[in-house]
């Protein structure tokens, strides 16, 4: 029997709510095609942000 046949709460209904969460400054490439310098720090500010 699944979830929501037993009547789990489901507590991830808004994850689509909002802006999204990949911003132009986390990504890999630029928007003129690029990449994105220093990748290392790119990934540590990505993980450090508030996940909402």
């Amino acid at each position: 029997m699944r979830n929501k046949a037993k009547g789990f709460p489901y507590e991830h209904d808004n994850k689509f709510n909002g802006e999204p969460r990949s911003k132009p400054e986390y990504a890999s490439k630029r928007a003129d095609g690029t990449t994105n310098t220093r990748p290392q720090e790119r990934m540590h500010a990505s993980g450090e942000r508030d996940s909402k």
